[in-house]
């Protein structure tokens, strides 16, 4: 009797301390998840540079623990979106894109080089197909409630 109290409160506390083990590490914040509003661009493209400080439509970008959702007005008629999931590993953040506005992204995952400093968040990328060649730079801002 006494070895199964014994053996009882060893798994009890095994329990207890895993529980705790798993909750704190759940706890994890992610840097990434909320809302960001772009404030900077920076496209190089073969045969022309794109830089813009001074946006003027709005791009919102949202991501959850896992999924990402981008959209913007581009124009009088025309809005430009995109979105899927993500994962992140130190300073590399990678959208595995499942929708988007230029359909030779969809299916393919883009790997950025990726800082959070304070509220704003700069990532850069190289993306080529058959019909785009882009290096790309951007910077949101978090989106304070």
């Amino acid at each position: 009797m006494k070895k199964l109290l014994v053996v009882t409160a060893l798994l009890l506390f095994a329990g207890i301390a895993f529980g705790q083990t798993v909750e704190k590490s759940a706890g994890v914040e992610n840097p990434y998840e909320g809302a960001w509003e772009v404030i900077y661009t920076k496209f190089v493209y073969p045969d022309t540079t794109i830089e813009n400080n001074q946006i003027s439509n709005p791009n919102v970008k949202l991501l959850t623990k896992k999924h990402f959702a981008f959209g913007g007005q581009s124009g009088e008629n025309q809005v430009q979106g995109g979105g899927g999931e993500y994962t992140y590993d130190g300073d590399t953040y990678t959208e595995h894109i499942k929708y988007h506005f230029y359909s030779g992204m969809v299916g393919n995952s883009l790997e950025m080089k990726s800082k959070i400093e304070g509220d704003l968040w700069t990532i850069s990328y190289v993306f080529k197909d058959d019909n785009l060649s882009i290096e790309g730079t951007e910077t949101w801002k978090r989106i304070m409630e």
